[in-house]
């Protein structure tokens, strides 16, 4: 399965597309950048980025995974609501991974 996972818990603003299978995790592509004012004008891009490395469509997506934190409120949110609209609108489950142990 193809996985989407976002972690904005932190500085940094990650974006990560992963294949999942009975063999492990495979990274396909990832972007982190670090800039913790800019959460919200860097993810969307990361993960069309990510998706265009990999080679895949949001539609080919089997679930979204994102970081809770702990970290800061407004990094949280962002990477929360874009997990949690991108699951919605693709019809896809969604879940949530404390960062520090992802």
């Amino acid at each position: 399965m193809r996985v989407l996972a976002l972690d904005t818990s932190s500085a940094a603003v990650i974006a990560a597309v992963v294949d999942v299978d009975d063999g492990g995790v495979n990274g396909l592509a990832e972007r982190v950048t670090v800039n913790a004012k800019a959460h919200g004008e860097l993810l969307a891009p990361s993960v069309d980025a990510c998706l265009a490395d990999a080679g895949i469509t949001p539609r080919d997506l089997s679930a979204i995974v994102a970081g809770v934190g702990p970290g800061p409120f407004t990094g949280l949110r962002v990477g929360l609501v874009t997990a949690a609209a991108m699951a919605d609108a693709l019809g896809v489950p969604s879940y949530g991974v404390c960062s520090l142990d992802a």
